[in-house]
């Protein structure tokens, strides 16, 4: 552990020990250490690579998106340190929904769960948020992209892309959003049978459907009617049709995104992640080239 980020976890608990170091070996990736005090209460001290992600982080605490999910739903912000780009906050039960072998019934209802808690988030205050960026044609935004990936990309693929993002997503509105609400960032408690959030680095102001609601759309539920259902039935609400059509668009250049991000970072969770949204998105692609023959 780097000589700020101990300063930082002193300044919580003078006496502590690292008991284990979940730092990512890939790139780009938070380092991660797991702490018992003195008094025997566990923290995580987090260090972030980029300022952007610390800064989003301590953000979210800071304005209290994460209370919006209910009491102990989620960490509690002990110390942050924006120069060390790290945080300490409070270890919370349960193990990531992703890594457990749920039965049926106990995995719909932390998928429910998981519905109503995005639903929550995105009601919450936005409070003082970062200013939005200038605006970029999303046409331009579609072929940046494209082509800073074309070496990955079948002509399949990018014929694919095209076709899901011709037309620019309806603006929709801007809510408080976690940016990667899946389930490695989701922990169930089997004992109390109830789910809580983590890792909100990611956490800014946009429309649900702009990385939330795809991501979990196309890289699980579209797979699993059962959890679809479930899911929808937390979040309370169907999606309207512009919202679909703009997690489609969304979707296709969030996949192109982790697949370069992936490949040139040896992340193998992002290519797989990848490739799933694209084997799901290709199945939209057949149904538009067939609706448009027919015409």
């Amino acid at each position: 552990m780097p000589e700020t980020m101990h300063r930082l976890v002193a300044s919580v608990t003078s006496s502590f020990r690292i008991v284990a170091d979940h730092s990512s070996p890939c790139a780009g990736r938070p380092d991660v250490w797991e702490i018992e005090g003195a008094d025997g209460r566990r923290l995580f001290a987090k260090q972030n690579q980029g300022p952007k992600l610390h800064r989003r982080e301590a953000h979210a605490y800071q304005q209290g998106w994460n209370r919006s999910l209910g009491t102990d739903r989620s960490p509690v912000l002990e110390a942050v340190d924006d120069e060390a780009r790290g945080i300490v906050i409070t270890a919370i039960p349960g193990q990531p929904v992703r890594s457990l072998r749920l039965g049926a019934k106990e995995e719909q209802e932390a998928y429910r769960q998981a519905g109503m808690l995005l639903s929550r988030l995105n009601a919450a205050n936005p409070g003082e948020s970062e200013p939005v960026a200038s605006t970029v044609r999303w046409d331009e935004s579609v072929e940046k992209m494209l082509a800073s990936a074309a070496l990955y990309l079948t002509p399949d693929d990018t014929a694919m892309v095209r076709l899901l993002t011709k037309d620019t997503p309806a603006k929709l509105p801007r809510v408080v959003s976690h940016g990667d609400f899946m389930p490695r960032n989701w922990l169930w408690d089997q004992a109390e049978q109830r789910l809580r959030i983590i890792d909100f680095e990611r956490s800014c102001i946009e429309s649900a459907a702009r990385r939330d609601l795809p991501r979990l759309s196309y890289r699980i539920l579209r797979g699993r009617p059962d959890l679809e259902a479930a899911f929808e039935v937390g979040y309370g609400r169907t999606l309207a049709v512009e919202e679909h059509q703009a997690c489609s668009a969304y979707a296709a250049l969030d996949a192109v995104s982790a697949l370069r991000w992936g490949l040139e970072h040896h992340d193998i969770e992002s290519v797989d992640e990848a490739h799933t949204m694209l084997r799901q998105l290709q199945a939209e692609y057949s149904g538009h080239k067939r609706r448009s023959t027919r015409r």
